[in-house]
């Protein structure tokens, strides 16, 4: 977590370094399939741990600028993401994010589309558990660090396929009923996103 966290900084520091005066906006929508991963733990008057997997779809729309740079680009956007519940037994998780993400795309040659890209972000983060009466949600740091291919359809429009490794935070949350209940819920959610997207340039 605290190395996905100094790489989203460094990068962020990084794209603001170059010229502030390039405008070249885009906007982005994109498609994910996700191997959610959430670390659920209970401790107090009933206790135990479990690990609520479930393979889900979500979806991004994101806005964003592009600054060119020798071998390359930065592009700084703002990102707003959602995944479907992920469902295990009687329990799942609800996750959404909003996140300032900063990406580098390599530039290899001119006369070939592809061009493959590393990014990093962190931002806003919420997630709510459920299970039988039961239910809990909070707010918190989401972070992600992955890489991917853009291939250029044409002058404006811009087709991409990435690999994300996302946490969504680490929550917890305490209930007390004095004299009888003491529950306490640690959960961490996190999933492997695999992405595909579209981005117009203007």
């Amino acid at each position: 977590m605290r190395k996905i966290l100094l790489l989203a900084s460094a990068l962020c520091i990084a794209a603001t370094s170059v010229s502030a005066y390039e405008f070249n906006p885009y906007v982005a929508a994109r498609a994910k399939y996700a191997f959610a991963r959430n670390k659920v733990k209970v401790t107090g008057t009933f206790e135990g741990k479990d690990t609520l997997n479930d393979e889900i779809f979500g979806g991004s729309v994101a806005v964003g600028n592009t600054y060119n740079v020798m071998n390359g680009d930065f592009r700084l956007e703002l990102e707003y993401t959602k995944n479907a519940d992920a469902k295990e037994k009687h329990a799942k998780v609800k996750t959404q994010g909003v996140l300032l993400n900063v990406y580098y795309d390599f530039n290899l040659r001119n006369d070939i589309p592809l061009t493959p890209y590393i990014g990093a972000g962190m931002g806003w983060g919420r997630a709510e558990l459920k299970a039988p009466g039961n239910s809990v949600k909070d707010n918190g740091v989401s972070a992600q660090i992955g890489a991917g291919i853009n291939y250029r359809l044409c002058e404006h429009t811009v087709v991409d396929l990435g690999y994300r490794y996302i946490t969504y935070g680490d929550f917890d949350k305490e209930y007390r009923v004095p004299g009888y209940l003491y529950e306490k819920y640690e959960y961490k959610p996190r999933a492997h996103e695999i992405l595909l997207g579209v981005r117009y340039e203007f």
